[in-house]
């Protein structure tokens, strides 16, 4: 599919996402409720959220130190730079301009350090498959298939033992594939060292002796937005139990999954609004503006904090591209 038509229907997606949460909306009241926010909860709430991504920093270090040592400050502003371009640039092009930071601060080529990106990512999503075993311990699951449950725990396990399995397909499929003459043309053979590059990035968990240091990261930074949502929803008089904190955040998570506009518009809002409103019967009014806060709050300090790092880098947005990928 040609990805300018993947932006026009993400942002159709976006559209229709907004249009569900805020129909019939009453700006008036809606503002009332706003003006009224309890500041002290919402700046507890952002604190958090910011925080979590030092540790998310810290994470990331320990993940790459058997293949690269960088600076704390290095790792946390390529991932701020990493949030901002996923909120104002399409196609999520956020984690491969982190990668190109992150390459331009340190001696990691920009598909190595995407690959400890995308291992990354796949220990959020195995955090966020125990979040899921724990809330349906507690809280019943009629609210989302079963079947939808499973496979979200089984895809994010299996994931995360393909990483384990990703030095051996180096090793054996690679290998294998530069023996055959077909994929000794020079574009075939850029595109195979491209993909080495990637996986050695993927595999440096293999190397490091803090498995389980990483693991407690994943854990706390989860606990961070769990407290970060709870807070927000604090701040506008909102206030529901922790495992119904958990349910909002899965939805959340699997919603932002969906193809939508930059920064998650409308796919976001639509979730919350709904959830809200038909499991734990909160307003509408009310729904629609925690839906706002809650949004705000993990978006707008990003980009501040992204952008300012990102003018004060040497990347420029142009750099992002394949040739460019290719030549690193």
């Amino acid at each position: 599919m040609n990805r300018y038509i993947k932006l026009i229907f993400g942002i159709c997606i976006s559209i229709a996402g907004l249009y569900y949460a805020f129909k019939g909306i009453d700006f008036i009241q809606l503002w009332k409720i706003i003006n009224q926010l309890d500041l002290f909860y919402g700046a507890l709430s952002l604190t958090i959220l910011v925080s979590s991504n030092i540790v998310r920093a810290l994470r990331w270090q320990i993940l790459v130190y058997p293949i690269e040592r960088f600076t704390l400050k290095s790792a946390f502003s390529s991932i701020m730079i990493g949030y901002f371009g996923n909120s104002v640039l399409p196609f999520r092009m956020g984690e491969l301009l982190r990668a190109y930071v992150l390459a331009e601060k340190s001696s990691l080529n920009v598909p190595t350090a995407f690959g400890t990106i995308v291992t990354e990512r796949i220990l959020d999503f195995v955090g966020l498959s125990l979040l899921i075993l724990l809330t349906i311990l507690v809280y019943p699951a009629d609210w989302i298939s079963q079947k939808l449950i499973i496979t979200v725990v089984v895809l994010s396990l299996a994931a995360f033992v393909f990483v384990f399995c990703f030095k051996e397909i180096k090793e054996f499929f690679l290998f294998d594939l530069k023996k055959i003459r077909f994929f000794h043309k020079p574009v075939l053979l850029k595109i195979i060292e491209i993909f080495e590059r990637l996986i050695n990035g993927a595999v440096a968990i293999r190397s490091t002796n803090n498995v389980m240091l990483i693991f407690f990261y994943t854990i706390l930074i989860w606990l961070m937005y769990a407290f970060s949502t709870y807070y927000a929803l604090l701040s506008t008089g909102i206030f529901i139990k922790w495992y119904e904190v958990c349910v909002l955040m899965i939805s959340t998570t699997l919603a932002i999954s969906v193809p939508a506009a930059p920064a998650y518009v409308g796919t976001y809002h639509a979730t919350v609004v709904y959830v809200l409103t038909t499991f734990f019967l909160i307003n509408q009014l009310d729904a629609q503006a925690s839906a706002i806060i809650i949004h705000a709050v993990g978006t707008i300090p990003f980009i501040i904090i992204g952008a300012w790092y990102f003018i004060n880098s040497s990347v420029s947005i142009r750099e992002i591209n394949a040739k460019e990928l290719i030549n690193n």
